[in-house]
């Protein structure tokens, strides 16, 4: 495999058009095969580069698998999405960037087989041990009082309310320094607690095998520093919520749930997963508990599971009402400016 691998690289950084494909990028590829400790680098910034190892700046994208996987995924044996779903490989970094991989896997494909034809068949790879324990991350049991358990319920019951879709919305759920989250691409209806995938409060994996984490995690991380009170975290593709930062409507204080926010701050489209949208929601995080994402959702953090799900649900209730007024050419009425002042001041007990 050392040796396919170094083949393969050079044939990657060799061909030309890869090299035009490079012009506009910017994204460094780190693979490291955790059963062989073997890894290699692809760059594509202005040029088209790599190498085996390490590369000598932090990746925008890392991922680790057997080198079964790898050979598979290369090969036409495993599907790249199924194979990060079930933990056989596990991403970290830019969501944005790591489709990159996506767009160059007929390229890298072709390479691979040609670099395995010319070095020979590495045997069988699925044989191999796993030192790093990557292949199969034992489920840990979710007893009375685990948060996961009520974190599925959670989400069962935002589902429920179509406030999050089958594969679209993510929960999470602190404990101190680890986050729970929901993986990624996971329908919501086959969710269990002992899939959840535990994390650091930089979005780092910390189970090697376990699925891969939602994609929005550093999303979720930027809310915990933002606010050091929160200990959950609801990202829902709420629609009426969304048709209103979409349209720069403002949330008004309809009610007095409603005046308990303000004028809810929007952030505006960013590519969901990238560390830019995490900034970005980490500033807006600072001034209010729910944040408006134009084309993509709400975003909500409480001081526990139970008020993030309320104040979702508050949210979107009312900027159903708001909406419905403007869509009968009314004028959304709203609380008296002294109401609203005074539960402005007290809008930090909702979370």
């Amino acid at each position: 495999m050392h040796r396919i691998l170094e083949r393969f690289v050079a044939r990657t950084v060799a061909d030309e058009g890869l090299q035009r494909f490079a012009a506009d990028r910017d994204v460094t590829l780190h693979f490291t095969l955790t059963d062989l400790a073997l890894a290699f680098w692809l760059r594509l910034r202005g040029a088209a580069s790599g190498g085996l190892g390490a590369p000598d700046a932090r990746p925008e994208v890392d991922l680790k698998l057997r080198a079964d996987v790898l050979d598979g995924m290369f090969t036409g044996r495993v599907n790249p999405m199924q194979a990060a779903m079930n933990g056989r490989l596990s991403f970290t970094g830019d969501a944005a960037k790591a489709m990159t991989l996506q767009q160059l896997q007929p390229d890298l494909a072709r390479h691979y087989r040609a670099a395995r034809e010319e070095v020979g068949d590495p045997g069988d790879l699925s044989a191999l041990p796993d030192p790093a324990g990557t292949a199969s991350a034992p489920a840990r049991p979710a007893g009375p009082g685990d948060v996961r358990v009520e974190l599925v319920q959670i989400v069962n019951e935002l589902y429920a309310q179509e406030l999050i879709t089958a594969t679209g919305g993510n929960v999470s759920a602190r404990a101190g320094s680890e986050v729970w989250i929901t993986p990624s691409q996971l329908f919501k209806g086959d969710l269990r607690p002992e899939i959840l995938v535990r994390i650091d409060l930089d979005g780092q994996p910390l189970d090697p095998g376990a699925a891969a984490p939602s994609s929005e995690r550093l999303m979720h991380c930027s809310v915990y520093r933002a606010r050091p009170q929160a200990t959950a975290v609801v990202h829902a593709h709420a629609p009426n919520a969304t048709i209103l930062a979409n349209a720069g409507l403002p949330f008004l204080p309809i009610s007095t749930e409603a005046a308990f926010f303000g004028n809810i701050p929007r952030v505006p489209f960013i590519m969901p997963g990238t560390e830019a949208l995490a900034k970005a929601v980490e500033e807006a995080a600072r001034e209010s508990w729910a944040v408006l994402l134009v084309n993509h959702g709400l975003l909500v953090g409480g001081r526990s599971l139970r008020r993030a799900a309320d104040m979702v649900e508050i949210v979107e209730r009312s900027a159903e009402v708001i909406l419905g007024c403007y869509r009968l050419g009314k004028e959304p009425p709203t609380l008296p400016d002294d109401v609203v002042t005074q539960l402005r001041s007290m809008g930090d007990l909702v979370a």
